[in-house]
């Protein structure tokens, strides 16, 4: 399946999948206005999709900030879960980083999604704080976990 899958620019046309993604994976899904927001008005977002054949089968949802990223949101359809796709957003988005000098990924995950954690975990970011009843539609903790980007941190300090 590596093959197939390519990582684009999120567009208008790709938001009816994402919002579908969206609401089959979330109890308090983005709008479709809100995901419109991230790509026609914030400066700061730069969203990507993840295509199968030209199908949406994945999204990612970051803010690049002046000295890092925030990761907000990744996700993939449920029956493409498990296959790598998470896994080749996340290596675009650590390139991007890393080509616009950001100095590490900040994201914050569900203290009991287990399967994400085990992600970001195998791709090197560290848990380093922890955030009690973060998500209002919970109260769930969030683990907030760091990427650190390699030689980026020395070259952004004055």
């Amino acid at each position: 399946m590596r093959e197939k899958v390519t990582i684009e620019p999120l567009l208008t046309r790709h938001l009816p999948a994402v919002q579908k993604i969206e609401s089959d994976l979330f109890d308090t899904p983005w709008t479709e206005g809100m995901f419109r927001q991230e790509i026609e008005d914030n400066h700061i977002s730069r969203p990507l999709v993840a295509l199968l054949d030209g199908d949406v089968v994945g999204y990612i949802m970051p803010w690049f900030l002046p000295a890092e990223v925030h990761l907000l949101n990744i996700a993939v359809a449920p029956k493409h879960q498990r296959s790598g796709i998470g896994r080749r957003m996340l290596a675009c988005l650590v390139d991007q980083a890393r080509e616009r000098r950001r100095e590490n990924i900040v994201l914050e995950v569900r203290a009991g999604n287990t399967g994400a954690l085990a992600l970001y975990e195998s791709y090197g970011f560290k848990r380093v704080n922890l955030r009690r009843n973060y998500y209002p539609d919970s109260g769930e903790d969030a683990v907030v976990m760091v990427l650190w980007i390699e030689g980026n941190a020395a070259e952004m300090t004055p």
